[in-house]
Parts: structure tokens; C-alpha cells; sequence
């Protein structure tokens, strides 16, 4: 179970993939060139532990993850390494 897409921005193409992990962590990975440049984990312990758990509830909380993911590259929030901060220019 997981996700993985392939997004352009500003001419760079990224990969976002998310996954669970064992430790009830939901982990997305944003690669480029295969090193991974942004992560953001999150905890379904809560989840996991409920009578109301269901594969389906899991793969949810994945999907919700890893498209917030998608929109911060999307948004300009994630960069290669060494560039410019996306935002406002002057001159």
C-alpha cells in the first residue's frame, strides 16, 4: 500500500512517495535524482489502535498525505537543494 507520482515544477521533475511504516508512521518522500530533499512523517497510532481501523481509513490518511506533499511542491515549497527560496523577487 502506497503512493507514488511524478510531479513537475519550474522545470524539475520530482518524485513523492508515501508509504506506511510499522512504527504507525505515514512517511512521504520527496526525491530528486534519487536523494531525498523533503520528508514529512506523521503518526496513525491513533488509528491503528481503534476499533473503527480499516485499510481502507489507512489508505486515506495516505492519499491526504501524500497529495499535501504534491501541493507543497506544487506551491513552490519544496526546493533542490541550493536553490533560491521560491517567494516574492526584488529588482
Amino acid at each position: 500500500m502506497g503512493f507514488n507520482t511524478e510531479v513537475k515544477y519550474n522545470g524539475v521533475v520530482y518524485h513523492v512517495q508515501t508509504e506506511p511504516r510499522k512504527d504507525s508512521r505515514i512517511e512521504t518522500m520527496v526525491y530528486l535524482r534519487g536523494a531525498i530533499i523533503h520528508s514529512l512523517k506523521t503518526s496513525y497510532e491513533a488509528l491503528r489502535n481503534s476499533p473503527d481501523y480499516s485499510e481502507e481509513k489507512l489508505s486515506r490518511l495516505l492519499k491526504d498525505q501524500h497529495q499535501q506533499v504534491i501541493g507543497r511542491v506544487l506551491a513552490g515549497q519544496v526546493e533542490p537543494p541550493g536553490a533560491a527560496p521560491a517567494g516574492p523577487r526584488s529588482g
